[in-house]
């Protein structure tokens, strides 16, 4: 052993040890923000795409509605609870019920078109990341109030089945299948609404599901007796979403919805 070669002191070691741990300190730092913005990119891109997914699917069956003079639409919008004097309706859990053409499953594993009602409703979120309380999700993130936007379709036995569709929506799924109606499909189509808000277009004007002043509101469900008026011409569907990361993220979304003259 060469014993001009001279070993580390404890204080050189007790510095090495103290900048390897700054440097790692550093380094996992940066790779949590680096992370923590890559899952709040990718969060917000997907709360975009079920956004304009969920709208999208609206505005399809809002086209494929079947005329009010055809005796069988039932065109509906329940005016859910909320904040009537703020301009987006916060906290609004508005509902909308219709008859439209839809596809549906089959029997033999496909799927078909046919005449069905479809709902669309905000409900109670049964995500089971949710805190339980009671035994029931919570349905509260971040001090936020979060729902799921859900779309049923019931196949349509008879024509006094369309009678189900009157009152707040969505509809009680027992007096539905008691008065002919048929639950075909159900999906969750957006899992972090705050709130949906809905709108006719009457007399050159936006109307609000609980403006009295509505002659087309106040007929709903329309379809419902002889002389009620046509379908509105266009529907305005707003959804407040928050991302599903980090939830410190709100988005807002909003669609002006054409519904073919009959």
């Amino acid at each position: 052993m060469n014993p001009n070669r001279r070993a580390f002191t404890l204080v050189e070691l007790l510095v090495a040890v103290a900048l390897a741990v700054l440097l790692v300190s550093v380094m996992a730092v940066l790779f949590f923000r680096t992370t923590s913005t890559v899952m709040a990119g990718e969060a917000r891109i997907l709360i975009s795409q079920d956004g304009r997914n969920a709208l999208d699917r609206i505005a399809l069956d809002l086209e494929n509605a079947v005329p009010t003079a055809s005796q069988s639409q039932r065109f509906h919008a329940s005016d859910g609870p909320g904040d009537a004097g703020l301009p987006d309706g916060s906290e609004a859990r508005d509902a909308l019920a219709m008859v439209c053409l839809t596809t549906v499953p089959d029997c033999a594993g496909g799927r078909t078109t046919t005449q069905a009602v479809v709902e669309y409703f905000l409900a109670d979120d049964s995500d089971a990341e949710l805190a339980i309380v009671g035994g029931v999700a919570s349905g509260v993130r971040s001090g936020r109030p979060l729902k799921a936007l859900k779309r049923r379709v019931w196949r349509t036995g008879t024509a006094g089945s369309l009678g189900a569709v009157k009152g707040v929506l969505p509809m009680d799924a027992s007096a539905a299948t008691l008065a002919g109606l048929v639950l075909v499909d159900e999906s969750v189509m957006h899992q972090f609404v705050m709130s949906m808000n809905l709108e006719v277009f009457e007399a050159g004007a936006w109307r609000e599901l609980h403006d009295a002043g509505s002659a087309m509101v106040a007929a709903l469900p329309i379809g419902d007796v002889a002389g009620d008026p046509g379908m509105p011409r266009k529907v305005r569907l707003t959804l407040r979403v928050v991302e599903g990361a980090g939830e410190n993220c709100e988005r807002l979304f909003q669609r002006e919805c054409w519904i073919p003259a009959e």
